[in-house]
């Protein structure tokens, strides 16, 4: 078998295996894996993106909306979702967080799999918890972004306004790097620059349909 030329990845491509009909695209919070999806939608590969999924079932006067309120009351504001209080709540409540996934996770993967039989494949479905879902159920393979904890807890204080501690509870909420990089088939960290970065991810991409 041909070494991989991923030299920064801790797997090897298998150029043996099958071309994937759909692939996954995982990492925590501020691992870099939203800067990833955008570079492979540039480079014209079709992306789910599971937030924006959730953001869109979850906009202002949907049901889901409204469902949410009820169950977190203390996260709605001038009549709506507070989504950053909403986070805040589920970073440090354990019994929140499973609650709001066994409300949202459901309507997320149903509305992922109408897409990519709407659209059909190839395609990638892009998710911070796709291990915690039956999302990569899905999935002909896995790719895993990843970051240093403290380059994490430093996008996130810059992104979101939040202070060290809050930013390190949300990261602690999610499963570690070390477990998503067990499960994954490939991980590429985020810690390079821009360039090498993106070209590495949409390269890899590029073997893994091909």
């Amino acid at each position: 078998m041909t070494k991989s030329p991923f030299t920064r990845n801790t797997r090897e491509l298998n150029e043996r295996c099958r071309p994937a009909k759909i692939a996954g695209l995982t990492g925590g919070i501020a691992s870099g894996k939203t800067v990833a999806a955008e570079a492979l939608k540039s480079a014209g590969f079709y992306v789910v993106d599971a937030d924006e999924v959730s953001r869109a079932l979850t906009a202002r006067g949907t049901p889901a909306e409204k469902e949410l309120m009820l169950l977190f009351p203390s996260t709605v504001k001038k009549g709506a979702l507070d989504r950053k209080a909403l986070r805040e709540l589920i970073s440090t409540d354990e019994s929140a967080r499973r609650k709001l996934n066994a409300y949202t996770h459901p309507l997320i993967i149903d509305e992922i799999k109408k897409n990519i039989a709407s659209h059909g494949t190839p395609a990638i479905i892009s998710a911070p918890l796709l291990f915690e879902t039956a999302l990569s159920s899905l999935c002909d393979r896995i790719v895993c972004v990843t970051a240093p904890r403290e380059v994490r807890i430093k996008r996130i204080i810059e992104r979101d306004g939040v202070s060290r501690s809050a930013a390190y509870a949300i990261i602690s909420a999610q499963i570690p790097d070390c477990y998503r990089a067990t499960l994954a088939d490939y991980c590429v960290p985020s810690d390079a620059d821009l360039k090498t970065f993106t070209a590495e991810i949409v390269d890899l991409f590029t073997r893994i349909f091909n």
